[in-house]
Parts: structure tokens; sequence; C-alpha cells
């Protein structure tokens, strides 16, 4: 089981105090570790199917890790769950529903009832992510009656699943700390406020006529009516539908993150990734961290979307970016994923045939956008319940952006319900800035100062972000637009070599030149480092790259030192070229294991690929039945049965939308159910979930 998990870890302690628990899935006896979830206990013990459909067999595997879709169901104990959201127990038996024995012997009869609680609070926030934590700080300090209901097992949403420092501003949104961090600061400072009710493990499972919302907590299902409804559910990520993306091994980017970071399971040792916004390129980052090799990122567009530091430092890494290039399938067997087929696109973003490129893989990471997770807020606004949205359910933007936006909108809630709330207009424009695309990117300069050390900063593009400006104890870097966060930092004269800089960049953007105590024709440099420290030592030889990653010759490693204040990243002292030096912005470490290989493939238009993944269903099948009269996803829907499946149409429904307007039926809309998730009947009856 243990190599199927994370070991050293750079950034994220080992799960050494854990106990260990044993289980059986389709009767062979396995170990997991206490409290962590079913699909990582199977992944940890290289069990990657749990399953396969009863229409066609195919198997069946996770997806995104976050209870949205039912791809990940098993049976547990005689219950139907989903692996994700349901933690394992000593002797626990685990089946996949096309085991041998029927499912209909497996699922226990419930006949016990109880009254339904029934609860009233000023303030109902559904979602515990850095959205709707920071809403209920804001009306707890106010003394508010709050009730904060998030379906996870730990307050922070996705700030759990990120191991990199965050962007933004250090003041107010916690910039140059590690998302894992943030999410623990507003835990506990949530906690200090006593008219806050946290409930975990608690989805809000629908909103109802009578203005209340049904919450299934961990003691039972409840009714809650508040005064006043903040929705900061978050956003989950879209799909593109391609030949093979329904293999396990096709995940979205969080529930890679998920297996990876917060319960240090290691879920691949190859990875391509589809998708260069800011999602695609940290969860690269995150894999290299784990050790897991990176194949490659394909993005369709000519240049990344997401920050250019987060780009770079992949690049530097040696991580291929097939810019210009789409997804065109991925192939694979009953066990998986095998390998992607990519190739290169032209301006009108249609594909090239006879450029496809094969690429060995057992994991593709799809990371090409977000949805908000609006269901309930859609539901209590047709009911004219009074709601208000913060976060990615108001819109995407970054971590930090949200923090803001919650803010916003508690002190917004806490003035409606009548108190003496000042709510600064310099909030919504600081949100604004922090919710900003990247800007220009500036000519790379490099300059000589006559400090005989000296930091080097590589970040040219225009970026929320100033932790450097604020830690350097001489002042001595300066943000180019005095109090713009958008300009790019510059450096003073004045250094005394702490590296305190280099330590705090959340771009791994700064190195610093070091002249003293060099000998004739070297110089030193010292480069932020995050990954496994077992690939690195002193007196090894390494290649230096550039800020593009392209190599500019061989330095030595002469020291590498952790301070107790920043100790989960190392500052790696390189000896090397005087000449090469200066710019020198990164190190590779080894060359890559898998290399793309040109396939001839011919671009298929049969429209063979799977869209409802609960009832797999194809475009073609989906096309056939417009072209037969069908005019709408209600009539698809009942036709099809798209969309009908345990996910709700929370994966296809938009694609299904998208097949519709590409046939020329616009207008339409899904049509929500009075349920925002699928909930076993029982618990309606009061059995605990």
């Amino acid at each position: 089981m243990q190599q199927y998990r994370t070991g050293n870890h750079p950034i994220i302690p080992p799960k050494n105090d854990l106990s260990t628990v044993s289980f059986t899935f389709n009767g062979k006896k396995m170990k997991g570790l206490e409290n962590e979830v079913i699909s990582s206990a199977l992944f940890a013990n290289n069990i990657k199917v749990f399953g396969h459909h009863k229409k066609d067999q195919a198997p069946q595997g996770i997806f995104c890790a976050n209870g949205q879709c039912a791809q990940c169901a098993v049976v547990a104990n005689g219950v139907p769950v989903k692996a994700c959201m349901t933690k394992i127990e000593d002797d626990m038996e685990i089946c996949s529903y096309d085991s041998d024995v029927s499912l209909e012997n497996k699922i226990q009869n419930y006949q016990e009832f109880a009254d339904i609680p029934y609860d009233e609070c000023r303030v109902l926030v559904i979602g515990g992510g850095p959205a709707g934590i920071s809403a209920a700080i804001e009306l707890g300090k106010l003394g508010i009656d709050v009730t904060i209901a998030d379906d996870k097992h730990k307050l922070g949403g996705k700030l759990l699943l990120q191991t990199h420092q965050f962007f933004g501003s250090s003041e107010d949104c916690y910039a140059g700390t590690r998302g894992i961090d943030i999410a623990g600061i507003m835990s506990a400072e949530l906690s200090k406020y006593p008219s806050v009710k946290i409930l975990i493990n608690s989805p809000v499972v629908g909103v109802f006529a009578d203005k209340t919302f049904g919450i299934s907590t961990e003691t039972g299902y409840r009714l809650v009516k508040p005064q006043k409804t903040i929705i900061a559910t978050g956003a989950r990520e879209k799909s593109i539908p391609f030949p093979g993306w329904d293999l396990p091994g096709v995940y979205g980017a969080g529930a890679f993150q998920t297996l990876m970071n917060r319960d240090l399971v290691k879920p691949s040792e190859n990875l391509f990734i589809v998708g260069g916004g800011n999602v695609g390129l940290i969860a690269a980052y995150h894999a290299l961290q784990a050790g897991i090799n990176v194949c490659g990122l394909t993005e369709i567009m000519d240049k990344t979307g997401g920050y250019e530091v987060h780009s770079l430092k992949i690049k530097r890494m040696g991580v291929p970016l097939y810019l210009n290039h789409t997804v065109v399938s991925c192939e694979g067997d009953e066990n998986g994923l095998t390998s992607v087929t990519i190739c290169e696109v032209d301006r009108n973003y249609r594909k090239i045939n006879g450029t496809a490129k094969k690429i060995p893989t057992d994991t593709l990471l799809l990371a090409v956008g977000l949805n908000p997770v609006e269901e309930l807020m859609i539901q209590a606004k047709k009911m004219a319940i009074d709601v208000s949205a913060c976060g990615d359910a108001q819109e995407i933007a970054e971590a930090s952006a949200a923090i803001f936006s919650g803010k916003i909108t508690g002190l917004t809630v806490g003035r409606e319900l009548g108190f003496n709330v000042d709510i600064p207009e310099e909030l919504s424009k600081k949100c604004d800035i922090l919710k900003s695309r990247p800007g220009k990117t500036h000519k790379t300069e490099y300059y000589q100062y006559s400090s005989k050390v000296h930091p080097v900063i590589h970040c040219f593009q225009e970026i929320p972000c100033d932790p450097c400006s604020k830690i350097c104890p001489h002042s001595s870097i300066k943000l180019k637009e005095d109090g713009n966060i958008l300009s790019t930092p510059v450096f003073g004269e004045k250094c005394s070599g702490c590296g305190k800089c280099v330590l705090v960049c959340p771009g791994l953007a700064i190195t610093l030149l070091d002249a003293r105590n060099t000998q004739p024709g070297k110089l030193n440099v010292v480069i932020p480092y995050e990954l496994p420290e077992e690939n690195i030592s002193e007196n090894m030889e390494i290649m230096l790259t550039d800020l593009d990653g392209c190599e500019l010759g061989k330095g030595t490693i002469i020291k590498i030192l952790k301070l107790k204040s920043f100790d989960r990243r190392a500052l790696v002292t390189v000896s090397a070229d005087s000449q090469i030096a200066p710019v020198a912005a990164g190190f590779k470490i080894s060359a890559l294991k898998k290399e793309a290989t040109g396939t001839g493939i011919q671009e298929s238009n049969d429209d063979h690929e799977i869209i409802c993944k609960c009832e797999r269903i194809t475009a073609r099948e989906i096309k056939n039945m417009i072209h037969q009269g069908a005019g709408s996803l209600t009539e698809l829907k009942t036709l099809l049965r798209c969309t009908m499946g345990a996910c709700s149409g929370k994966t296809c429904g938009q694609l299904i939308l998208r097949i519709l307007k590409s046939e020329g039926i616009e207008g339409d809309e899904m049509s929500l159910r009075p349920l925002e998730m699928e909930t076993p009947i029982g618990v309606f009856a009061g059995r605990a979930l």
C-alpha cells in the first residue's frame, strides 16, 4: 500500500499519526488509513477501476472526487455510496455494483423513522471555502446568529488542496502564505465567534417552497429557515468531450489534487494536462512536488492563460508546453488510460490532420475552466428567498478575490439586517483588482548593480502580488508604481543577502546573485526549491536554465539551506559561470521520462464520444435524436434519459446545451430538480447519512 502513497512530500507533513484500518473490496482484504475516504484508500491499494457500467460494461472510476458526479459509486456495508465522500471504516465491506452478489442482496432495508428537527437562524452560509468562511467571520464579528454548512470533513474548500503560496495582497488576503495554511488561519479566526454554528459533513441537499433548506448533517436530516442566505458553494470543473475521456485515469484537476495533496495518495506515475490556465499550471507544479512525471501540457491558444510565472516555473523544470494544440483522444484498456493523442490547431482552432502526437501516460487532467455551483441559488431565487452569492458562486476568480468577495457580502448582509456597518469603497476596488486577468508582460530586462549580493527579479507580468515588497528588511524591493499592486517589482541598491524575497515569492520568480567568496570566473546564484529533497544533494552537478526553461550550462550545488521560518522552501546555492549565473532562473534535475511520438492519426468526426456518463449516451445518439425532431433538452431527457443520472446533469448538461446550439437550437436551459444532489430516501425519514 505504501508505494502508492506520496512519500516525503516537501510541503505536506506525513500522516504518521493515523492508524491503519482493514477493509475488503470485492472480497479482497486491504488496508487504509483512518478517516480517509474510500476512493483514496482504494487508490492507495492501486485500485483505480471501481466497477463497470451496467449498460456497456465500461470501466468506472473517480472523475471529480468532489461529490458532484457518481462515477465512483460503490456499495459499502450494504449501502450505495460515493467513494469520494464516504470515510473508510474498520472491517468495512466494499464491493462494486457489478460484483458477483446482486445489488438487491447488498442493500439493507431501513424502516426507522424520526422527527425532523427544525431550526431558524439569522443567516445561513452554504459553503465553507474562502468566501463562505470570510462572510461568516464578518457576521460573527457582529454577533449575528450564523449557521455555516459544508459537505466536507473540514472547512477550507479548495484551499485544503493548495500547497503553493498565494498571490495578491499580503495585508488583505494572506499573499505569500500557502493555501493549506490559509485554510487553518481562517478556520481558527472563525472559531473565535460563538454566534457561528459550524456544520461539517453536512451537504445542503435542497431548498423548498416554505423557504427552508434541507441539510443532511452528521446527526441526521434537519430543516433550517434563515432570514438571509449566503451562497458560497464555489465552482465545478468544466468538461470537454472527446473519444476516451470517460476512461478511468481522466480526472478533473481538483480530483487529482484531492488525492495527491489532501490524502497524500500518489494517483499517477505519468501525467498529462489539458488546459493552460492557472488551475492546469498549478496542478502540474503540484504533481512535480509529489514526485510525479509531468509528460506535458496542451493549450489551444498561442499562450497559456494563467500567470506567466506559473507557466515559466514548470517550463524550467522540464515540462513541455504544447501551445496551439488540443486533445484528440485518449486510449486505454480495461485497467484505464494508457496514452493521449494531441494535435495542432489552426488560427480558427480547427484540428490539423496529420499533426497528431501520441504521448504515453496513465493520467490526464482536464483543466479547461470552471462553472459556478449555482443550483441552490437559482432554486432559491425562484422561490423568492433572500439570497446573496459570493466567491466563485458569484464570479469565477482567484481564491484571494473570493476572500474579499465573502467579506463584502458578509458586511452587506449585516447591514441589511439592521447593523451599523461601514463598507469602505476600497474593498470593492481591491476585489476587482484581484479578479483581474493577467496584464501586460514587459520586456525581460536584467540590470547590473553595484552591490556584491542582490536579488534578480524574473517577474515581468502585471499580476496582483506584493509579498516581495513587504518582506524586504531594507525596503529595497518596491512596486514600480507606488500603491499599484498590479505593477511589477523592482530592486533598489541595498541588500544583505538574507534571501527572504526568494523564500516568499509565490511565483518562484526571484533568485539571489552572490559575488562574495567566489572563485575567479564564478558567481553563486541562490535558487528557490520546493521539489522532493532526495532529488538534490551538495556537490551535485545540475543543468541551469533561463527564465523560459532554455538550458544555459551546468552548475554545482554547494549549499542547501532550509530556514525554520520558511521550512518548506529550500534555498539552493549553485556555483556557476559568471556569464550564466545572472540570468539563471532555475535548474533541471532529469530528462523527461516520456516523449511524444508522431502517429499520423487523422481526425475522426464520428461523434462516438460519450456525453452523458451516467447513462452512457454518445454525441451521435443525441444528434440523431435532434435530427428526428427533438428540439429541447427536456425532450432529449424524455427520449434518451440524458441528465437523468445520479449527477443530475452537472457534468453533461452544459455539453448537451452546446450540442443543441450547434444544431441551431437556441435559448434552452437546464431544468433543475427539487434536490440539489442525490440523497438516500431514508435521510428524509430521519436516518443519519
